[in-house]
């Protein structure tokens, strides 16, 4: 418990900037190791003196390390925000977050249904742009050498909501997810969003490697649904897992609740998974057993026509009260999922599902060309056998073919997400190199690990200059962004 008190106290608020320090490894850095990697999270668990009730809402601040020659420079950023901006200008906390209502009780927060875009979730290369993502609203660009935030991002309007005049008073920002897929033949980046309204929509985007948008795709939804993730099949099939696990609108937007303590669970209904072809015009819809899935690692056609979906279930949604225990220092209180994978068979309707790690796991990547094609490695957080607690603080690799996965404890420090970084010149899917963070429980500091992908080896490490959380999502791209 107590690693978890001091991770939270010490990086309850980000307060330095740095410009392109150059970090001190302990053992040489790979030549081949050459690019940026970007990273975005939470900058702050306090904010104006009041604690946020839940990890989802501090201020995005985004992260870069620049691997060039053997060496690497750290640059670090907030997102300025309009809402992070006129906070800071106000010295108090202005806007209600997904997890945290205004100090004041009712009468502070009622009627104010304009939340804070946190952008804090996650980053994308794409077209010429660095966006930074939040899924309930625009992304922001990004200058990629500077960090400097350009302002928010609709792709010359696209994102706007244009259902109604009532549509766009309720929610003008179209939610555009932070797990966006880039098609690694073609370039397209898909992507959704869930949108509240008159009527609640799931909402298609497709924007082609230029950057230029092609029509909306929109479907009506019973319910505004928690729906984080998706899959992109190659063949540009796109899935959903719509949970029972949705936000009672009126005790959000009248101010009695934020967003996620709204969240209204109903574990006697199954999981409805709906499977769009978009070459087709066509829908196909199943239902499985109850649970809960924030993340998928990668989803492809089979050969006999059926669907393979990877993902991490969760027994059940981790509500906010969970989220506080975390903020005490509780660490049998974090969720964890295990990895499942799904068999869609379109024409019998039937879903199997069987078990493909015997570790829990979650924050997964794997090989970027491999998205939406049948691959065999994924790379995620686990948590070791016979551990009296439920932080994940260990790296598995898990073959989701075989089904079996090799763990790596990190004990008693704790890791972020594991992000892979494939080798130039790999002749192997798992032929690359994993970019951690890890907060030392022990020295209480933040480092970057840098593990051989294929083994879990460590190849080398380094202290950052100062303590960070250890964030949501990166991208790392094969480009030198330094000035």
């Amino acid at each position: 418990m107590q690693r978890l008190k001091d991770y939270f106290t010490l990086n309850k608020e980000v307060q330095n900037e740095y410009q392109d320090l150059e970090l001190e490894f302990d053992a040489p850095l790979p030549v081949d190791l050459n690019g940026t990697l970007f990273r975005n999270g939470n900058g702050r668990f306090v904010h104006q003196g009041v604690r946020y009730d839940h990890l989802f809402d501090g201020d995005g601040m985004l992260t870069k390390f620049t691997f060039r020659e053997g060496k690497a420079f750290y640059r670090n950023r907030y997102v300025q925000t309009r809402e992070f901006q006129e906070e800071e200008a106000a010295g108090k906390m202005l806007y209600r977050s997904f997890g945290t209502n205004l100090p004041g009780g009712f009468w502070a927060n009622a009627l104010k249904t304009h939340f804070k875009n946190a952008s804090n979730t996650s980053v994308i290369w794409h077209g010429g742009k660095l966006l930074s993502l939040w899924e309930g609203g625009w992304p922001h660009e990004i200058d990629p050498y500077t960090l400097e935030t350009k302002g928010r991002f609709h792709y010359s309007g696209y994102l706007k909501n244009s259902f109604s005049k009532v549509d766009a008073k309720i929610f003008p920002e179209l939610a555009f997810s932070a797990h966006p897929k880039i098609h690694p033949d073609t370039g397209d980046l898909h992507n959704f969003g869930v949108v509240p309204g008159l009527s609640s929509r799931l909402v298609q985007y497709q924007i082609d490697a230029d950057g230029q948008s092609l029509p909306i795709w929109a479907k009506k939804l019973p319910a505004v649904s928690f729906t984080h993730d998706f899959i992109l099949t190659a063949s540009g099939k796109r899935i959903f897992f719509f949970t029972p696990v949705n936000f009672g609108l009126a005790a959000m937007f009248l101010g009695f609740k934020p967003p996620v303590a709204s969240i209204q669970v109903r574990q006697d209904e199954p999981i409805e998974i709906m499977v769009f072809d978009p070459d087709e015009d066509q829908e196909y819809s199943f239902e499985t057993d109850f649970g809960f899935i924030f993340h998928f690692t990668n989803g492809y056609e089979r050969s006999d026509g059926q669907i393979v979906v990877d993902g991490f279930l969760m027994p059940d949604f981790p509500d906010a009260e969970v989220n506080k225990q975390l903020f005490e220092g509780d660490d049998s209180a974090t969720p964890a999922g295990i990895l499942y994978r799904y068999l869609l068979n379109l024409k019998t309707g039937e879903v199997q599902r069987e078990r493909r790690s015997p570790y829990p796991g979650e924050l997964p990547t794997f090989h970027p060309s491999l998205t939406g094609k049948k691959y065999r490695y994924t790379w995620c957080l686990g948590l070791p056998e016979g551990a009296d607690y439920k932080m994940l603080d260990g790296i598995q690799k898990i073959d989701v073919e075989q089904g079996t996965a090799h763990l790596k404890s990190m004990h008693p420090h704790l890791p972020g997400e594991p992000l892979f970084i494939p080798k130039s010149k790999a002749q192997k899917e798992d032929e690359g190199y994993l970019a951690v963070l890890i907060f030392n429980a022990l020295e209480k500091t933040t480092w970057l690990y840098i593990l051989d992908a294929e083994t879990l080896s460590e190849i080398t490490k380094a202290r950052l200059p100062h303590n960070i959380p250890l964030g949501f999502h990166g991208k790392f791209v094969d480009r030198l962004f330094i000035e």
